[in-house]
């Protein structure tokens, strides 16, 4: 059953970022050498750093060189955007628990990292609201938000209007909700998700009386899906993210360990482990380093690092050189043999039933809304 007391209490400090972050950042805007000197520079730095989600944290660090700090000025409007992206999403939050109930939902990701792990909202930007609900209840609120008049988005084709679809996105004003009643194909992992929605912790920040994950299962959940599911080249917030996850919640990582072989997650769980700690040296911690030694055996672990992990300090996000480099990650990120024949055999399945399914929708002159995909979530 849900908590119900709220977690009222703001985190006791705001976790620190990685002290290895801005080095990595310039590097990777102009394959320079940490600080900037010129004026060129510094511009491309803030504008890859608001690529990244990472321009809000680089407004508020006061321990950066006189260069980044004089330039700051000319950035300040986007701390209001921010703040009123925020405050637009905020409202979005209020409009689904009202139409689909308070206890139906987690929040994920972005719209859960703002309270949980960031001083204030707006130093963690999102494009997207990801929530969680219960897989068999999916239907019931996918028809509640669309008979309030909000439309349904699809990402593509085919697939994406397969009926049991893992995540399905809805539009309320301007803000794109990712539904998800899983965070990918069944087969493809073992993960409990109800389970998860059974351990649901309550929380309250800025007037949002809300659920979120467990600490173990948010860690799981961002090494897979934050992670994992983007071949690990997402944009560097998401690494920061697990960065702050790991810096508040380390105690958890022996059950995160357990909890990975028990659902089939445990080379997402050992990747983001390894890019991270190897990403920010700083995260190298006794627990970190204890919870990676337990994952996998020796073998499995020089294969992934020598032949399907990128390296995010060198290669920017998106960088996957092809789509056949995108499937090797794909598949040798999953755990078992038999996992990666039954996804290769249910998104046949998908697929096919998706395109009867956009078939009949087109055919009745249903022309869908199609969204523009924003890894920043």
């Amino acid at each position: 059953m849900p908590h119900q007391s709220y977690d009222t209490t703001p985190p006791k400090r705001m976790m620190t970022v990685p002290c290895e972050l801005w080095p990595i950042v310039f590097y990777l805007a102009t394959s320079n050498k940490w600080p900037p000197r010129d004026e060129a520079n510094v511009i491309a730095f803030f504008d890859f750093a608001h690529r990244e989600s990472l321009l809000a944290l680089l407004m508020s660090d006061e321990n950066v060189p006189a260069t980044v700090a004089a330039a700051k000025q000319r950035y300040r409007v986007l701390d209001a955007l921010y703040r009123r992206r925020y405050e637009l999403s905020r409202d979005r939050v209020f409009e689904l628990q009202r139409v689909i109930g308070r206890e139906a939902f987690l929040l994920l990701k972005g719209m859960d990292y703002q309270h949980r792990l960031y001083a204030r909202p707006g130093l963690r930007p999102m494009a997207d609201i990801d929530i969680l609900v219960q897989s068999t209840k999916m239907n019931s609120i996918l028809k509640r938000l669309t008979s309030e008049g909000y439309s349904l988005k699809y990402g593509g084709h085919g697939a994406f209007y397969a009926p049991n679809r893992h995540e399905v996105a809805v539009v309320i004003g301007n803000v794109c909700i990712d539904v998800h009643r899983r965070f990918a194909q069944p087969f493809r992992t073992g993960i409990d998700y109800d389970a998860m929605l059974q351990r649901k912790e309550s929380f309250e920040r800025e007037g949002i009386f809300g659920y979120r994950l467990a600490p173990v299962d948010a860690i799981l959940s961002h090494a897979y899906s934050g992670l994992a599911m983007d071949e690990f080249t997402p944009p560097l917030i998401r690494y920061v993210d697990f960065y702050l996850l790991l810096q508040r919640y380390e105690d958890e990582l022996g059950e995160c360990v357990s909890r990975a072989k028990a659902w089939g997650i445990e080379r997402a769980l050992f990747s983001a482990l390894h890019i991270t700690s190897t990403l920010f040296p700083s995260a190298q911690t006794t627990a970190v380093n204890n919870a990676i030694n337990q994952l996998l055996d020796a073998r499995t672990k020089r294969f992934l690092v020598k032949r399907v992990l990128p390296n995010p300090a060198k290669e920017r996000s998106g960088n996957i050189s092809g789509r056949y480099m995108q499937l090797w990650r794909k598949f040798s990120l999953m755990d078992r043999t038999w996992r990666r024949l039954a996804f290769v055999a249910y998104y046949a399945y998908e697929t096919a039933i998706g395109f009867i399914f956009e078939w009949h929708a087109n055919k009745k002159g249903i022309i869908p809304a199609r969204r523009s995909e924003n890894s920043s979530r």
